[in-house]
C-alpha cells in the first residue's frame, strides 16, 4: 500500500493526458485505466493509507501471537520496512511504475469500493478543505517558451552527436 500510495500520487496527470492523446493503443489503454483511480486523488489516497495502517497494525499483532513480543516488534519493524516501505516504493517510482499503477488499479479501486464508508467521506472533506486541483498542470507562456527552447536545444544536440 505504501509504494502503491507513493507510486500513483507521483504520477503526473499531465502525462497521463498526453498519453491518452498520442500514445500507442496499449498506452492510451493504460493511461485510461490508471486515470480512473487516480483522478478521484484524496479518496484514493486515503484508501491507500486506511488499508496501509491496518497492515501495520495487523502484523505485531499476529507475530506476538507467534513469538515473543520483543523478536515480534523486531520483526515486524523489519518487515515492514524492507517490504512494506523500501522496496513497493523504490518498484513502485521506478521505470515499471505506468505498469505497476496500470496493474494495480483494478484492486486499488476494488479496496477504494471496501473502505468507501470511510475512505470516501474523508477523501471529500480533503476535497472541500484543500480545494486542491490535482488534474494536469498547465504552463504559463514563459514556461512553455523556456521547455520549448530546451527540448529544440537537446534535439539538436542529440541530431549533431
Amino acid at each position: 500500500m505504501s509504494g502503491l500510495t507513493v507510486g500513483l500520487a507521483s504520477i503526473d496527470a499531465l502525462d497521463l493526458e498526453l498519453m491518452k492523446m498520442t500514445g500507442s493503443e496499449k498506452e492510451k489503454k493504460s493511461a485510461i485505466a490508471i486515470s480512473r483511480v487516480v483522478i478521484r486523488h484524496h479518496w484514493m489516497l486515503c484508501t491507500l493509507l486506511l488499508c496501509n495502517a491496518g497492515c501495520m497494525e495487523a502484523l505485531p499483532i499476529f507475530l506476538d501471537k507467534l513469538m515473543p513480543e520483543t523478536i515480534a516488534i523486531i520483526v515486524s519493524v523489519t518487515c515492514v520496512l524492507f517490504f512494506g516501505e523500501i522496496i513497493p516504493q523504490a518498484l513502485a517510482t521506478g521505470p515499471k511504475q505506468m505498469r505497476i499503477a496500470e496493474l494495480a488499479c483494478p484492486l486499488v479501486f476494488f479496496f477504494m469500493i471496501i473502505t468507501a464508508p470511510i475512505s470516501w467521506p474523508l477523501g471529500k472533506l480533503l476535497d472541500c478543505v484543500l480545494k486542491g486541483d490535482h488534474g494536469p498542470r498547465r504552463f504559463n507562456n514563459k514556461q512553455l517558451k523556456y521547455l520549448l527552447k530546451e527540448h529544440v536545444v537537446k534535439a539538436l544536440k542529440d541530431t549533431i552527436n
